[in-house]
């Protein structure tokens, strides 16, 4: 993927692997491109599916996948056949969400921190801390009562379980959870990445190798007006 700005130019090559899938499946024997894209076009012929075909070359849109699409995780892509060998480039914006989630909850978390150390101020937080520490010094039953509170039977001052563990309200906010869901993510996205690989070319690799799968590739034509042939 390549951007050009006047005379500056941007290239994503050495990144686009987080978000990219691309391969090589040999052919075996080596059969004409029209023959292969026959033979793979029941995987294009779901709902929300756009495809054009070249002379060599495939290019496919897939937009709102339903779940029972056996691509669903890709969102567009191109496949090429030349020299007896299959050679594919696909995209997935669901990688690349979970790739960028961990940055997400990162940048929160240290957000939350941030905005914790501006409310309070580390002198606030040791003076909370040293009055916090002298009232613990002070046990309740040591407090003397009134002349009228004993006259009144009043019962004496207990500790409350409140002065011993600190609540949920002062609790500092920390990085912790913000770790667990960029862990999380990130290995959502290690095993997408893997599995999804995996998966594919194996599914290009037998369907390629199934003579019961050849077929005949729609019209050009006819996949611009969105009618797609009968598998």
């Amino acid at each position: 993927m390549t951007r050009y700005s006047g005379e500056h130019r941007v290239t994503f090559r050495f990144i686009d692997w987080i978000w990219r899938i691309k391969g090589t499946v040999p052919i075996d024997p080596p059969q004409s491109a029209e023959t292969v894209f026959g033979k793979l076009d029941s995987l294009f012929q779901e709902k929300n599916t756009t495809y054009d075909v070249g002379e060599e070359t495939l290019t496919f849109t897939k937009k709102d996948q339903l779940p029972q699409d056996r691509m669903s995780v890709f969102d567009s892509g191109t496949l090429h056949v030349a020299d007896g060998v299959l050679r594919y480039d696909m995209i997935s914006r669901a990688l690349l969400a979970c790739f960028l989630a961990p940055l997400l909850f990162f940048a929160v978390g240290h957000a939350g921190v941030a905005l914790d150390k501006w409310r309070n101020p580390p002198e606030v937080v040791k003076a909370k801390a040293e009055a916090a520490k002298k009232r613990s010094r002070i046990k309740p039953e040591t407090v003397p009562m009134s002349a009228v509170d004993k006259f009144l039977g009043a019962p004496k001052p207990e500790k409350k379980k409140g002065d011993e563990e600190p609540g949920k309200k002062n609790r500092k906010p920390t990085m912790k959870t913000a770790y667990v869901f960029m862990g999380i993510f990130f290995a959502l996205w290690v095993a997408g990445r893997i599995f999804e690989h995996v998966r594919i070319h194996r599914r290009f690799r037998t369907m390629l190798a199934d003579d019961s799968t050849a077929g005949t590739v729609a019209n050009p034509e006819d996949v611009r007006r969105g009618v797609f042939a009968p598998e």
